[in-house]
């Protein structure tokens, strides 16, 4: 059975946690987002610990940010883990994919109908954006630990990834089925986008040394934006604007902390607060909020 359909005024007076699709959600979900993120501490501590003054990425062909550091924490050179809170502030984005994978389960047991918004429809677009996250949380932690140059392969095809993943929600909430050309038959689109979002992270992992990704994040972040943006004025759908600018306003923030590290005018070189850890605290919100700003989305009938 699926979820009941309420009119439309009366979805849109609804509490920001059901309007959202979080409210009264089972313990498993919990238990996944946070069980899920608990294993990957241990995981790292355990590393850690046992490698903390070994050498194990010697042999590795080192990336530039270990011959030139771009960034104001130390390294250790002959540690598991060579800058220490850039590679621990990672696992926001795994917590981040955890949870995102649990609602996505959560949404495919509970068969939301479309009038509750696109993303609560859909729930493989949370499940590639969510392990999106945790390829991001491994792929940056693995760079940050080992400042090698396979490691900064992973960690910007992973960015690439999550970009695609959140591309990949408002162009499905705008075209969520599509019509066969020369027939009356139309098919779900989900499909379509979910192959060629997996397709386009293989492809940018594996090629990402042919590319700049400044450059390409660049323009692919303004497009992201427009893209979300747009979906607000869409007939018959609505969304809480909060959302979307407190995205915004996560990445300026984040983005002027990125380089105020970048100039050593930050902190120390040894304090627990990195420029660059907390960029990515902030930027994993970049992922929250906009993930929220789609999950509030209702539509007419």
């Amino acid at each position: 059975m699926g979820e009941t359909v309420a009119p439309i005024e009366e979805r849109l007076r609804l509490g920001r946690a059901a309007r959202l699709k979080i409210d009264r959600l089972p313990r498993w979900v919990h238990g996944l987002g946070l069980g899920g993120t608990l294993a990957m501490l241990a995981v790292f501590i355990v590393v850690f610990l046992l490698f903390k003054d070994e050498a194990v990425w010697d042999g590795w062909e080192p990336a530039g940010e270990f011959k030139n550091p771009q960034y104001g924490e130390r390294i250790y050179p002959d540690s598991v883990f060579r800058t220490r809170m850039n590679t621990w502030s990672n696992l926001s984005y795994i917590l981040f994919g955890f949870y995102a994978i649990a609602l996505a389960l959560n949404d495919w047991k509970k068969k939301r109908p479309l009038q509750r918004g696109y993303l609560a429809h859909t729930p493989i677009q949370s499940f590639l954006f969510g392990l999106a996250g945790i390829y991001l949380g491994l792929g940056s932690g693995f760079f940050h630990a080992s400042l090698t140059r396979y490691g900064q392969q992973c960690d910007v095809g992973a960015m690439y990834a999550s970009m695609m993943c959140l591309a990949a929600i408002p162009i499905g909430s705008w075209l969520p089925r599509v019509e066969i050309p020369w027939t009356r038959r139309a098919l779900d689109s989900w499909p379509l986008i979910a192959a060629l979002v997996v397709v386009g992270s293989l492809y940018f992992t594996y090629y990402k040394w042919d590319y700049s990704f400044s450059e390409v994040s660049g323009y692919s972040t303004g497009v992201l934006f427009v893209f979300a943006g747009v979906t607000l004025f869409q007939p018959g759908k609505y969304l809480q604007i909060r959302w979307f600018v407190a995205a915004f306003v996560a990445i300026v923030i984040a983005s002027q902390i990125r380089t105020l590290d970048i100039q050593d005018r930050f902190t120390g070189p040894d304090s627990i607060v990195q420029g660059h850890a907390v960029w990515h605290l902030i930027s994993c919100l970049l992922y929250v909020f906009l993930f929220l700003y789609f999950r509030s989305e209702e539509r007419e009938a």
